[in-house]
């Protein structure tokens, strides 16, 4: 099982913030939500590979937003940015999202901390990690999800409005 990073930039990205809270919303409800993501390592990612979602930019904080697993093998589709690019996309089952304006998140800095052979704050989306750096990053954030635990369980049991979902986690 491979581990892939996808980066999402919603400063410039075709995926808004305003998507991503509606669909976490959408989620919370018991509603089926598609997610579909670029890789561009899209030769080594396969169905049932497991992937972590990391919010980059410049605003907001930066790290990682949500995990889950790979829902299809990857698949050739449209450039998401209009340039016309050769793009490959996998579907996703995520399992736990976060909004990184309402909650901590494992931030960039402390993954560039333990992990400082990978480039957590740019670059492609879609990279896969080495065996080692999955490893440490599973380790980290399972210790995220410790520490957090209370506050994230006191988010999803609160009552929001259309778009102030802040945390859900599927069952």
């Amino acid at each position: 099982m491979k581990t892939v990073i996808l980066k999402w930039n919603p400063s410039f990205s075709s995926y808004s913030m305003l998507d991503y809270l509606y669909e976490m919303q959408q989620l919370n409800k018991g509603r089926d939500v598609q997610f579909n993501w670029s890789i561009w390592d899209h030769d080594q990612v396969k169905e049932g590979d497991r992937f972590y979602w990391v919010k980059v930019g410049m605003y907001g904080q930066i790290g990682i937003v949500g995990c889950g697993t790979i829902a299809s093998d990857c698949y050739p589709g449209e450039d998401w940015s209009g340039k016309g690019r050769e793009t490959y996309y996998a579907d996703l089952n995520p399992e736990v999202l976060i909004n990184p304006d309402t909650l901590p998140i494992l931030t960039a800095a402390t993954l560039s901390a333990r992990i400082p052979s990978f480039e957590w704050d740019r670059g492609h989306s879609g990279l896969v990690l080495t065996d080692e750096q999955a490893d440490e990053l599973d380790k980290l954030w399972k210790e995220f999800l410790e520490e957090n635990r209370d506050a994230l369980e006191r988010a999803a049991s609160r009552k929001w409005g259309s778009h102030d979902q802040i945390y859900w986690e599927g069952k």
